[in-house]
């Protein structure tokens, strides 16, 4: 799908990896139910404080299976260099404590909502012909209903962790119109009810030149 494929192509992917240290979980990799299952696996029984998160985003569904189970277990998450689509969306609002690190991003480039209010899902409807081998009416019906279905999966997400999802979208609408990727201050983070983050000095300034995607760092006008 859509936004898979553009978290696909950040730059520096992170070999996947899971490890334990110290009380603290580590998840390294894009977002996928099998890289889940081995971390389920790793942390089951421990005593877990901390996920210490590296992740250019990945599947939906994956990310909201893991950002639930850092709500529920009241985890800490920590970034020690990126976390990014998916990753941003679902597992970083998640936490109860959230650091940032020197030199580390937290970044949006939208999720399913959006896609369905802007009408972008219908992107996916060449691709799904291609997929599935079928013409275009039965594809925009598959991808129709599989977007609905992800829209209401984040839907309950949100409202289950209390955070406001046009966190993920607002800067790709107008004023801001950002091209790719954006990230935002703690401050404006709060907004959305994603609170008690900890962002290093001079975060707006961030050195993102080793992306091969656009991110920029936005400052939200008054609400």
């Amino acid at each position: 799908m859509l936004l898979l494929a553009a978290a696909a192509s950040i730059a520096n992917l992170a070999s996947a990896d899971i490890r334990l240290a110290a009380g603290a979980a580590y998840y390294t990799g894009p977002l996928s139910a099998g890289l889940n299952q081995r971390f389920f696996e790793a942390v089951q029984g421990k005593a877990i404080k901390r996920l210490v998160i590296t992740s250019s985003g990945g599947e939906v569904e994956a990310g909201i299976a893991l950002g639930l189970w850092v709500f529920d277990h009241r985890l800490d998450i920590e970034v020690p260099e990126y976390c990014l689509s998916s990753c941003a969306n679902y597992v970083f609002p998640a936490g109860r404590d959230k650091t940032i690190g020197a030199g580390a991003v937290v970044a949006w480039h939208g999720n399913y909502n959006h896609l369905k209010q802007t009408g972008l899902w219908q992107d996916d409807i060449a691709g799904s012909m291609q997929r599935h081998g079928v013409n275009a009416a039965t594809a925009r019906g598959l991808v129709h209903e599989e977007m609905e279905r992800l829209v209401g999966l984040e839907r309950d997400f949100y409202a289950h962790i209390g955070v406001d999802e046009y966190l993920c979208w607002i800067g790709k609408m107008p004023p801001y119109n950002a091209p790719n990727y954006y990230f935002l201050s703690g401050q404006d983070m709060a907004r959305f009810g994603v609170t008690r983050v900890q962002t290093p000095p001079g975060y707006e300034s961030t050195d993102v030149s080793g992306f091969n995607d656009h991110i920029i760092y936005l400052k939200l006008g008054e609400p």
